[in-house]
Order: C-alpha cells, then sequence, then structure tokens
C-alpha cells in the first residue's frame, strides 16, 4: 500500500487491532462453543438468583433492601457460618403486627405471668419478695403491667381513686384556730392530722407504682403533704423508695396517716401493721387507712333456726292478729310493732367477717373508727384506724412500749405481762387469706 500523508497508519498500530479482533472472534467463538453457556441461560439463571425463597430470604433482603454485595461463591461457605453474627439483632414485635389470635394469645401469657407474680407475693414473705425484686427488677413493671390490666378490665373501681379524693377533700380543710373555741367541730373532725407547722406526712406502704403520689404532687404544696412512697422496687426516676414494709427506713412517729391500699401481701402482713405503729405519731391522732379484697376475709356464720323454734309472726299475720282482737285499745299488738319491719332499713346482705382483722389492729395498738367502715363495694372492704389504744398488747413493740395508765398510777392487771391470750401467731397470719388462683 502507498502511503498518503496524514491518513496512513503505522504497522504496528496495525498488528494490535488485528490481535485485538482475533481476541474478540475468540471470546465470541469461546462463547458459542460447546461447553460453554448461553447469554439467554445467563438471563434465565440471573432471574432464578433473584427469586424470593425461604432460604434466601434474608441474602434477597440485603442485597436488595440494604444493597449489599453478593456473596462471592468462595466465601458462601464462610458467609453461612458467620450468618448469625452478620445479621442484625431483631426487634421486638409489637402488637401492631401481630393478628388478633396471637394478641388474645399474648394477652393471656400476661394475664398467668401476673397471676403468678401475685400468688407468688401472697404465700412468702416480704423478705424473699425483697431478694426477688432486687435479683429481678423486671418482673415489677410486669407485675404492675398485669395489674393495671385487671383493674381496667374487671375492677368496679379502684380504691386508690378514693383515697386521692378523699386526701384532697380533707387536706383542703383546715383545723380549728390556736386560739379560742374552734368555730366548727364538724371541720375539725375532717381535717387531716397535722404539726403545729401544718405539714402532714402521708406514707403510702406497698405503693406499686406510686399512683397517689403522682396524683397527690401537684397539689401537695397547696394542700401541705409530704408524700412518701414505698415498695419492694423503685424504677429510676420514681417518687418510690425501696424498702421491705417490715422494716421502714423511717424515724419513730413521723408519720401522720399510714396507707395499706391492697399491700398486706406477705404472710408476715402483720409485722407490716406493727411497723405502721411504730413510724406513726404517738398523741393519738396518727391514722392508718386500709383497703384490702373482700375475699381475704372470712364470712359471718349465722345461726341455724332451732328445730321445734316458734316463728316470728309476719306483717300480715300481725294485721290479721289486730283485726280479730277488734278494738285497737284492747289489743296488745301496737302500730309500732306491726310497722317495725317498715322503719327498719334493708338488712345488709354482705357477709364479710371483718372482727378477726380488727382484733390484729387492736392487740397492735390501733383502735377502729366504726363509722369508717365501707363494704359498699362488692370486691373491697375499706376501713380507718387511730393509734389511740394505748400500748400493744402483742408483737415485737409489745415489750418496749409503756403502759397505758399513767407513770404515777397502778393497775391491778399487768397487760403487758398477761399478754392477751388470744390467737397464735399462725391464727393471725392466717386472718388475711392470701389469694391463691385456681389451676386452669
Amino acid at each position: 500500500m502507498f502511503a498518503v500523508p496524514g491518513w496512513s497508519l503505522e504497522t504496528s498500530a496495525l498488528k494490535q487491532q488485528q490481535a485485538e479482533s482475533s481476541q474478540k472472534q475468540s471470546s465470541s467463538k469461546s462463547s458459542t462453543g460447546a461447553n460453554s453457556t448461553p447469554i439467554i441461560s445467563r438471563d434465565k439463571k440471573r432471574k432464578r438468583e433473584d427469586h424470593v425463597t425461604k432460604g434466601n430470604v434474608d441474602e434477597m433482603y440485603r442485597r436488595h433492601i440494604e444493597g449489599q454485595k453478593p456473596t462471592p461463591k468462595g466465601q458462601k461457605q464462610n458467609a453461612n457460618n458467620n450468618a448469625a453474627e452478620t445479621l442484625p439483632v431483631a426487634p421486638p414485635k409489637t402488637e401492631a403486627i401481630l393478628t388478633p389470635l396471637q394478641q388474645a394469645m399474648r394477652q393471656k401469657l400476661i394475664s398467668s405471668r401476673f397471676r403468678h407474680l401475685n400468688e407468688t407475693l401472697y404465700t412468702t414473705p416480704s423478705a424473699k419478695a425483697f431478694e426477688l425484686f432486687s435479683a429481678n427488677p423486671e418482673l415489677f413493671d410486669e407485675y404492675h403491667a398485669g395489674f393495671s390490666r385487671q383493674v381496667k378490665e374487671s375492677w368496679p373501681s379502684n380504691p386508690v381513686d378514693g383515697y386521692i379524693r378523699a386526701f384532697r377533700g380533707r387536706g383542703a380543710v383546715r383545723g380549728p384556730p390556736k386560739k379560742g373555741k374552734p368555730d366548727n367541730k364538724r371541720n375539725s373532725a375532717l381535717a387531716l392530722p397535722r404539726r403545729p407547722n401544718g405539714l402532714c406526712t402521708i406514707a403510702d406502704l406497698g405503693c406499686g407504682d406510686a399512683q397517689l403520689a403522682r396524683a397527690l404532687l401537684p397539689s401537695a404544696q397547696k394542700l401541705n403533704l409530704k408524700l412518701l412512697s414505698y415498695d419492694l422496687h423503685a424504677p429510676e426516676g420514681s417518687p418510690i423508695t425501696k424498702a421491705d414494709i417490715s422494716n421502714l427506713p423511717l424515724a419513730d412517729g413521723s408519720v401522720d396517716v399510714t396507707v395499706f391500699c391492697l399491700s398486706l401481701m406477705g404472710t408476715n402482713w402483720v409485722s407490716f401493721v406493727e411497723e405502721a405503729w411504730r413510724v406513726l405519731r404517738s398523741d393519738g391522732k396518727g391514722e392508718c387507712w386500709v383497703s384490702e379484697v373482700k375475699s381475704r376475709f372470712g364470712k359471718v356464720h349465722r345461726k341455724k333456726a332451732q328445730i321445734g323454734a316458734k316463728k316470728p309472726l309476719s306483717k300480715s299475720e300481725k294485721k290479721k292478729l289486730k283485726k280479730k282482737a277488734g278494738d285497737d285499745e284492747g289489743s296488745d299488738v301496737d302500730d309500732a310493732d306491726i310497722y317495725a319491719e317498715d322503719a327498719r332499713p334493708a338488712d345488709n346482705d354482705d357477709e364479710t367477717d371483718i372482727s378477726a382483722f380488727v382484733e390484729v389492729f387492736r392487740t397492735r395498738g390501733f383502735l377502729l373508727k366504726p363509722e369508717s367502715v365501707d363494704k359498699s363495694n362488692k370486691m373491697f372492704v375499706k376501713m380507718e384506724f387511730v393509734k389511740a389504744g394505748g400500748a400493744p398488747t402483742k408483737g415485737k413493740y409489745a415489750s418496749t412500749a409503756g403502759a397505758g395508765a399513767g407513770p404515777g398510777k397502778k393497775r391491778f392487771i399487768d397487760r403487758s405481762a398477761l399478754a392477751d391470750k388470744g390467737m397464735t401467731a399462725e391464727e393471725e397470719a392466717a386472718v388475711l387469706k392470701p389469694c391463691v388462683y385456681k389451676i386452669r
């Protein structure tokens, strides 16, 4: 070939181009050979690899969603071995992604967990329960989650709500003036017991999630209240103080009102009462408020009718007798007797017997306010005691407290030496039955 200026090509370049073209031809030949895979088959293989199955769902998620590159064949075996290490920790499932059946099963598990913990607290001493919650703090949240669910679904009302209203109402009432006679005796009776500076200290013993303190805290300064809450565990940031109720970190006589709202739970619940007596003020004004489940108390045993006993006359029979007698003046049956049944209030069907419970408090230095007993709720009974019963005749403070009489007076019988021959310690503990659930 002849050389044309500007259009001629070097020989080396032509040789290199021929080499590349020959390489392309060789590659095309190799690709169309008998032992090679066609382009169409490679596309099918790619589609087959992108097909999602149960076995490759994790790999497909990482490749197409997270953007990770596919694992080479040489490293595939090692990747399978290290799959547990490379996978992120799965987030906890929420109820939003559960089916209705799964949600129902989850609620049953929560309820059974609560029943188990509740039964444990009722059938063990408070010291063991304290150790249990100290070793497993998460149980406290689990228990009160189940408790809140039970209150919402099964209870007609929560006793703590009544206590919140009572503290707000009585806290707003001020006592009589220091000088002169009180203007209103009723107001002085309703007012909370307070110190000379006007402060009323309330100790919620077995407070749970401290609902009482949380509700009263916004108005505590206005009502001049000091709120103390104690339970077996104190979550971070809560107003709760961790303590065993049988051994409170409080000075003697430093509290004005103690509250046991469904919290006399341990087998040593009597020691809770003794501790409440210790921390309450000793001037006869300290109060102890108690609310408990009715099923924990016994029933009133009514006497059966004797065989052959004369049945009392009914109202209609008395009217007939009066009519038969003729003249009203000559009749022995009085109108007051006839209509006495109408004048009587309706019989109370509630047979909850709190007499033994009140006796335990009496031997620990408490007196019951009879007007405070409230059995109107179908599930709970509420009552109030006053630390005005003199020295305890039983318990760990019976020997240390002074006699009820004055220092210069003598008594014919020393009650501390006599020590009330009543129930034994085991019988006293059995006055409140534990809440034990039926095995399903």
